[in-house]
């Protein structure tokens, strides 16, 4: 069974800002970066060159603009890149939904997809890659990105570094 997830644009900043992007590949078979998505890590960050490294691993691919009324119906609770992450991950069979976002983390899994968020990922990167404490690389992007999250969420995420992705 492919691992399919969509993946919102703070994740993708976050793990893009650390060099960890690349190492999804671990986990999953395609990651599809809505057009949104890659609209605000070109605009904000000016990440255009990592996402065009990152598109010749052949695991994150360019996702097309979703069902424009689906979007605009979900961007009544969430933002563009979120909502058309979600509507795109129905469109194409997506599982997962890496995001940080609250309140889309919670209509991801009402949708029945599993929500990962950026923590997670470093928790269980750090123990799969033996790298960096996962709590040493969120005080990196809190110091480098004003990355918000709380402490109860950064314990939750290691606690469940373990458990597969």
């Amino acid at each position: 069974m492919r691992r399919i997830a969509v993946i919102d644009s703070t994740p993708l900043i976050s793990l893009t800002h650390l060099e960890l992007a690349a190492s999804l590949t671990l986990f999953f078979d395609i990651i599809y970066v809505p057009s949104a998505v890659q609209r605000e890590v070109n605009t904000k960050h000016r990440f255009r060159y990592h996402l065009r490294k990152l598109y010749k691993t052949g695991v994150f691919q360019r996702c097309l603009t979703a069902d424009p009324t689906r979007i605009e119906l979900l961007r009544v609770e969430l933002d563009e890149g979120e909502a058309e992450a979600l509507v795109q991950a129905q469109e194409k069979s997506a599982t997962y939904f890496i995001g940080d976002d609250k309140r889309a983390r919670e209509i991801s899994e009402g949708q029945g997809l599993t929500a990962i968020g950026t923590v997670r990922l470093l928790a269980r990167l750090s123990l799969e890659r033996g790298g960096e404490d996962a709590a040493k690389l969120v005080r990196k992007l809190r110091k480098d990105l004003k990355f918000r999250v709380s402490e109860a969420v950064i314990e939750e995420a290691i606690g469940m570094a373990s458990k597969p992705i």
